[in-house]
């Protein structure tokens, strides 16, 4: 089949001479009267002086003082990076100027400038700066939302379902700290899914199309590459609103496109209409009265039922009879920080900046987007400065000791404190005779430890993630409870968990502190911190410490089954990737791992390592869903596990439902494994 996205470069350039006022691609010639009271022409988004990165501000005649805002993307097939001038001003723009929204027409990178993911990257960058000057527009940015056009809508439409994909984010312009969150999306006559442009039949000619353009490289055998463009790839229950308008008688973008698309968003539970206009072309017949208005109800309703639910309660974590921070039933956090000597406050939630207001008495308030299920490190950015919340508890993460935030999951019956026998977090410091130094650990001991003096147990040494120590599974990761009341259940075996420092070469143990220390929140979603790389001889330095001293200190100091068949090791990010490196290279004292988003093991690699096929009796891999969605390792996790399952191990693979980087993916992790271990 013949691309017919191929016209559209010449068509685009027909229309601007021979087509009426919302013709093909809704474009129109550039005098058009514009309902606003005000234009702010050829605003620098980036700051870089380039053409593609001006963007015009219009607001609505009636005069308020902040206005919900619309960013509308011209269509070019992305071949033009100087449209905004002629972005569907005299339909689509003026009908949400009478509405009452401020509209933004940003340019971007053409396919001829930069290659994909440059244009969703610019477009990310337009809603960040909404965001940064938010009082300089009077813009309110409770609401954003993307609009666009053919080329414009595939745009508007990746903005809505792709938010903290890392890779599309970009890192574009001097508003980097706030959020790319869009809160609803209309989608005119878009290419949503380039796989689906022939209506389900394959695709055997793409022709050089503009879609090869802006990817760069042809689509025959790059087909699994052409998924990143795709705007129905990132769909997930948490997306925002979309309403998708099409033409049926479309014949550059056909209607399937349309019709695909809302489906998708249906099935994945988001809010989303599918308004088909009879006989409408690409643009052409699609801009009638009733359908502005249309546009215009579903953009009103997104608006109003983003309204936040008033069902706020303190957050588990906060500090001893503190109110704030608290959740709600939609996963918003509000917090709230007295502050009254300060020009601006943020709430910052893994590296995602939300502004806060305050009152006559000095108190700043504000709220965050919905957060993942589980726990998560933040902060307050206090006029540039990083500063912890007084009302929450501290955790040590991303080096340092800061605040964190419980959200309340659908599931955390698994780790709820119950009426069920418990065991023991034992603090332990020992000598270290490869440190030369005296250092600390935390080890779990089952219930009836202390009563059951000749019964022996297995152990698990279970590690870390980069930027944290010791005390993160025991508190973020809530390992005792887990293990109660898995052992209540009798879901799984009795055994000791040995938690350590697996950042061998501090000076001296981390002690818990007294008062608020400044520091970088850990980005949740698959993020590193700034500067939190491994650090130097990160497994080695480790492996040394672990086998020479933390071991034999356990199986001295504890009843332990001291054998290798009854140890085993896992580790969450870099303790995974510690585990790996540790249990390949020593078979002879593990018999079990565990790599909670921390890396695969690969067929070829266990036929590699000498004796590991033979000593270890479980493998087990697990991530959170988002990773599993953008890689981090460069293999897909999944097939790497069940050729590992096929060579003949016993190789399980586990992955967390709707969680990314974060230690909810790891808390299911850890119970998923237990239930496997010794048995």
């Amino acid at each position: 089949m013949k691309r017919l996205l191929t016209a559209a470069l010449l068509l685009c350039t027909i229309a601007l001479y021979s087509q009426p006022q919302g013709g093909f691609g809704g474009w129109q010639m550039p005098k058009i009267d514009v309902h606003c009271s005000e234009k702010f022409a050829d605003i620098d988004y980036v700051g870089d002086g380039q053409i593609y990165h001006k963007l015009d501000v219009y607001l609505p005649k009636v005069e308020k003082d902040t206005y919900p805002v619309v960013i509308h993307i011209y269509g070019s097939a992305w071949f033009s990076n100087s449209s905004k001038g002629m972005a569907d001003l005299g339909t689509i723009v003026n009908a949400l100027l009478d509405a009452g929204y401020a509209v933004v027409t940003p340019n971007h990178r053409s396919s001829m400038d930069a290659k994909f993911p440059a244009q969703i990257h610019d477009i990310k960058a337009v809603v960040r700066f909404v965001r940064g000057n938010a009082e300089k527009y009077r813009f309110d940015t409770d609401f954003i939302a993307t609009s666009g056009f053919s080329s414009g809508a595939h745009l508007a439409s990746l903005a809505a379902t792709s938010c903290g994909v890392a890779e599309l984010e970009g890192s574009l312009g001097a508003y980097t700290g706030y959020s790319s969150l869009v809160d609803a999306a209309c989608c005119w006559s878009g290419p949503t899914d380039l796989h689906y442009m022939s209506c389900g039949r394959e695709v055997d000619d793409w022709n050089h199309g503009p879609e090869e353009a802006v990817m760069g490289f042809p689509f025959k055998g790059n087909e699994e590459a052409f998924k990143a463009l795709n705007a129905t790839t990132y769909i997930d229950p948490s997306d925002p609103p979309v309403v998708v308008f099409h033409g049926t008688a479309d014949n550059v973008v056909p209607v399937c496109q349309g019709e695909h698309f809302y489906d998708l968003l249906s099935k994945a539970g988001v809010k989303t209409e599918l308004h088909l206009v009879e006989g409408a072309g690409h643009g052409m017949g699609m801009y009638a009265p009733e359908t502005l208005e249309t546009m215009i109800s579903f953009v009103e309703r997104a608006r109003i039922s983003k309204a936040v639910q008033e069902d706020f309660e303190p957050s588990s974590a906060n500090q001893p009879g503190k109110q704030y921070p608290m959740v709600n039933s939609e996963r918003v956090v509000r917090a709230q920080l007295k502050a009254p000597d300060a020009v601006t406050v943020k709430l910052d939630i893994g590296g995602v900046k939300y502004p806060m207001k305050r009152d006559e008495n000095g108190v700043w308030t504000g709220d965050s987007a919905p957060q993942d299920e589980g726990f998560h490190y933040y902060q307050f950015e206090v006029d540039g400065a990083s500063v912890p919340d007084p009302g929450s508890l501290y955790y040590y993460g991303a080096g340092r000791w800061g605040s964190g935030i419980e959200i309340p999951a659908h599931d955390q019956d698994f780790y709820a404190l119950k009426n069920v026998p418990h065991g023991d977090i034992r603090e332990v410091h020992y000598w270290s005779e490869t440190n030369k130094e005296m250092r600390h650990c935390f080890i779990y001991t089952p219930p009836g430890y202390d009563q059951n003096k000749k019964k022996r147990y297995p152990v698990l040494y279970l590690q870390h993630g980069g930027g944290e120590n010791e005390y993160g599974w025991p508190e973020q990761g809530k390992t005792g409870l887990i293990m109660d009341n898995l052992i209540a259940e009798d879901k799984a075996e009795e055994f000791i968990i040995v938690m350590d420092n697996g950042t061998w070469a501090r000076p001296r143990p981390a002690q818990r502190p007294q008062a608020p220390a400044e520091g970088q929140a850990r980005p949740q979603g698959g993020r590193r911190a700034p500067g939190m790389g491994l650090p130097s001889n990160w497994a080695d330095g480790f492996m040394n410490t672990l086998i020479n001293d933390i071991i034999p200190m356990v199986d001295s100091r504890y009843r332990t089954k001291a054998d290798r068949k009854y140890r085993a090791m896992a580790g969450l990010s870099m303790g995974g990737m510690q585990t790996k490196a540790i249990t390949m290279k020593n078979p002879d004292v593990f018999s079990a791992l565990g790599i909670f988003s921390g890396g695969v093991i690969s067929a070829e690699e266990a036929d590699q390592s000498e004796g590991f096929r033979d000593a270890y009796k479980l493998v087990f891999i697990s991530f959170g869903s988002r990773e599993v969605e953008t890689p981090r390792y460069g293999h897909d996790p999944k097939v790497v596990t069940e050729e590992l399952k096929a060579s003949g191990m016993n190789a399980h693979y586990y992955v967390s439902p709707e969680t990314a980087h974060e230690w909810q993916t790891w808390r299911r992790s850890l119970y998923q494994f237990a239930q496997l271990l010794f048995k």
